[in-house]
């Protein structure tokens, strides 16, 4: 008995109705782009082929200041999740340091009636616990001087590059931050 309806077509697109066929493909970024983030982590690039750049050390670990740090060597696993851990507090604490692009469109709130969410009760708290935990931190760094501190923030806080000479402040300084919080081994404190 033959089937009712219109025959199937053998080449029809079929994925695009599926969850997995909306999901879109990995966007990489151009060649340049992809040597430029190589070139930035240190790597030194094997090949290229199909539009992606294989290189001996991930590209993608130049998302932060922290990450290529930590691709270069000069910081350990340790010294990065301190810092990271350094990042989400501030971040928490402050907000980010640079606009994302869907926040550009958005009103900011100076002004009255501009549209802008109110700030809840709870974002007030989390965001008064996350200073007082950035606070301790301070405190636990200006041990080890002014500089130290300036580092930390820049490169954690504020994600800039670090000039040479401070570079063993800063591993210094994570190293602290990560011994005083726990991370990497050790008996953890609640130094948060």
């Amino acid at each position: 008995m033959a089937r009712r309806g219109r025959p199937r077509d053998p080449n029809a697109k079929r994925r695009q109705t599926t969850v997995a066929g909306r999901m879109p493909t990995a966007d990489h970024g151009t060649i340049l782009t992809q040597l430029r983030r190589a070139e930035a982590v240190g790597a030194s690039v094997l090949l290229v082929e199909d539009g992606r750049v294989v290189a001996d050390i991930d590209p993608a670990l130049s998302r932060s200041q922290l990450a290529v740090l930590l691709a270069r060597g000069v910081l350990d696993r340790r010294g990065f999740d301190a810092g990271e851990r350094y990042q989400e507090l501030a971040w928490a604490a402050y907000g980010r340091p640079f606009a994302r692009a869907v926040d550009i469109g958005r009103p900011r709130g100076d002004l009255p009636g501009s549209g802008a969410p109110e700030a809840t009760e709870g974002d007030d708290r989390r965001r008064s616990g996350a200073r007082k935990a950035m606070a301790r931190a301070d405190a636990h760094l200006a041990a080890l001087g002014a500089d130290t501190v300036q580092a930390v923030k820049r490169v954690c806080q504020f994600d800039q590059p670090a000039a040479a000479a401070a570079l063993p402040l800063l591993a210094a300084g994570l190293v602290a931050l990560a011994a005083w919080w726990g991370l990497g081994g050790g008996r953890p404190r609640n130094g948060s």
